[in-house]
């Protein structure tokens, strides 16, 4: 019974004995570092903080007098000198002024040191004009020498007045040192007598640690597989969109061009009127394509602007053509309009095509009856939404910087609540299994995108029953028309025909672009592979070539490198690169396209349509051929 307490003391003794020294060494390191007398003198002593400033403006106060005053005298009439003296008296002002935020703790005196700068500021402020004229009229320094004096006042006041809160915060820093290096001493003790304490609780709950640590790797660990494979599941999602989109379009050029080669030739009202479904479905199916694919590259942060030079009022009638059927085909009014006169700007014409089509698209679908408006118009930058005009309704000198798309309509309308649901990908506000409206619920997801891209706005309004209006607001750069260039001739042989040559490993793809070619007037030409194109090109002369990227054994990059280096060639075509890729045509460089040097004349995405075919023919047949 007698051992028990007697081995509990001497335990308790150990523990003092180890506890012990490292409690006065902890003690005499807080004593040696917080009150140690010499320290807290050298911590404590005086110092010329805010005075020093003031202090140094004094003395180029009145070096800067000094100087003028044996200038005007004739001592010394080196004007340099007298710059360089007013330039350090600025710079110390200067400091002065920066150094006068540290007062806010006084606001009266740093309402008098504020006032005192500003006197001295508007003295010296006209020196640096008068010196000059001191060269020529050195007589003028004497006004100069009349105003220093006078304001010798302030620089005086300025020194006393810091002087007088340097000391006065000073003293009260060091009364405000020593108490706290007291409290910190005393607190040191308790923390090191805490901190024993805490030593013991740690070893006491140094299992429970452990095991909480291996639970947090765990759920961390479960937390980047999951992570990993949404990574994973959006990477596979995006790429089957991609992949997806690839293969519909080269099958879908077939469908769209043939569609389009038959609408040339005269059918019976029953044929049209199949043709013009198919021709409507394709284009349905086009778009959706579209949107796969720019929902795709969105998401993947590849979708990337093209700049380009075009005319805004040229695309709002490109667009108004595009869908002024489909809503004659409904009933409906297409209303259009642009404000101010024409003017080129540079942006993506493309994409903003795509952001107001699929407004468009979007209000027509939904609209039974009434009307769609579009409306574009050059905001210039200020407050106005619209741009002021002149007697003959053209926008006034300035040039907009802001390209404003408008497009309402009568339809259903949208409640207020449910605004932010359109925007998201694949949402329809109809549910229901037998709703009226068609679409996968991705046209205005993907124009929210774009707009983000370009760094613009869209802005919704809408009343249930009355119909919506969405305001889209693109940056754009404003251009001055450029002057009227010469038209080359379309070939620099004998023949007036000029020849395209098709090269698609697609036999659907490649008879289809060669009718449209020769439906144009042109003479088509074709090649299954890159070294059959090279071998044609050595007994034909081809102002064009159509080429495909993607092809089996010498892909369209091997085509135009071996075209480079051929000798047998008998003149350089014009290449336009023709691709499903729409990720690998966008990712073409800037210098790859276009000018002189460049791997492509052009680039096309399938499905080619017919306009747009003959609009890049005609502009690369409008450029001279270079010989071989």
């Amino acid at each position: 019974m007698i051992q028990r307490p007697l081995r509990r003391l001497l335990q308790a003794i150990i523990w003092m004995a180890a506890l012990a020294p490292p409690v006065v060494a902890v003690g005499y390191l807080l004593y040696a570092n917080l009150l140690n007398p010499q320290v807290v003198q050298r911590i404590t002593s005086n110092y010329d903080g805010l005075y020093w400033d003031a202090a140094q403006l004094q003395i180029a106060y009145a070096r800067f007098e000094s100087q003028l005053l044996m200038f005007a005298d004739g001592i010394d009439r080196d004007l340099d000198k007298v710059r360089l003296r007013y330039e350090v008296l600025q710079s110390k002002l200067n400091v002065m002024k920066g150094s006068t935020l540290s007062l806010d703790s006084t606001p009266g005196l740093k309402q008098r040191q504020d006032a005192d700068l500003a006197i001295l500021y508007a003295t010296i402020a006209p020196f640096d004009a008068e010196i000059a004229t001191l060269a020529d009229n050195p007589e003028r320094a004497a006004p100069m020498l009349m105003a220093l004096d006078l304001h010798w006042t302030q620089v005086t006041d300025l020194a006393l007045n810091r002087r007088f809160a340097d000391v006065t915060e000073r003293e009260a820093i060091r009364h405000d040192f020593i108490a706290k290096r007291r409290e910190l001493f005393a607190s040191g003790l308790v923390l090191l007598v805490l901190s024993a304490a805490a030593g013991v609780l740690l070893v006491m709950n140094g299992y429970r640690r452990t095991r909480l640590l291996h639970q947090q790797r765990a759920a961390l660990e479960a937390e980047h597989q999951a992570s990993r494979a949404a990574r994973e599941a959006s990477m596979a999602k995006d790429a089957f969109l991609g992949m997806i989109s690839h293969e519909l379009r080269t099958p879908l050029h077939a469908i769209v061009s043939s569609i389009e080669l038959l609408g040339f030739n005269s059918h019976s009202e029953a044929d049209c009127k199949v043709i013009q479904r198919l021709e409507t479905a394709a284009r349905q199916l086009e778009a959706q394509t579209k949107d796969l694919t720019d929902y795709a590259r969105l998401g993947a942060g590849k979708l990337e602007l093209r700049q380009e030079e075009f005319e805004p009022r040229e695309l709002l009638q490109s667009i108004v053509d595009e869908n002024e059927q489909a809503a004659s085909s409904r009933g409906l009014v297409f209303e259009h309009a642009w404000v101010g006169a024409q003017r080129r700007v540079v942006a993506d014409p493309h994409r903003i095509r795509q952001i107001a089509g699929n407004l468009v698209t979007n209000a027509i679908r939904y609209t039974e009856r009434g009307k769609v408006r579009l409306e574009f118009w050059l905001q210039a930058p200020a407050r106005d939404a619209r741009p002021s005009q002149d007697e003959e309704g053209a926008p006034k000198p300035g040039g907009g910087d802001t390209l404003v798309i408008v497009v309402g309509d009568t339809g259903p309308g949208v409640a207020p609540d449910q605004i932010p649901l359109i925007f998201k990908e694949f949402t329809q506000l109809d549910t229901s299994r037998s709703r009226r409206y068609e679409g996968a619920g991705m046209g205005l997801a993907i124009v929210r995108g774009l707009v983000e891209l370009f760094g613009g706005t869209i802005e919704t309004q809408s009343r249930v029953g009355k119909g919506t209006t969405f305001t889209v607001r693109i940056p754009v750069t404003p251009v001055e028309p450029p002057a009227p260039a010469a038209v080359a001739e379309a070939a620099l042989s004998a023949r007036t025909v000029p020849q395209v040559l098709v090269v698609d490993d697609n036999p659907l793809v490649r008879d289809s672009l060669c009718e449209m070619v020769a439906h144009m007037g042109y003479r088509a030409l074709a090649a299954g592979d890159a070294d059959s194109a090279l071998a044609l090109l050595a007994r034909e002369a081809c102002d064009v070539v159509l080429l495909d990227l993607h092809m089996p054994g010498r892909d369209g990059y091997d085509f135009v490198a071996g075209l480079e280096t051929a000798q047998d060639v008998l003149a350089q075509p014009r290449v336009i690169a023709v691709s499903a890729d729409v990720a690998g045509l966008a990712a073409l460089p800037e210098d790859a396209l276009g000018g002189e040097g460049a791997l492509f004349f052009d680039r096309l995405t399938k499905p080619v349509h017919y306009e747009v075919l003959r609009a890049a023919l005609q502009r690369a047949l409008s450029v001279p051929r270079a010989a071989a």
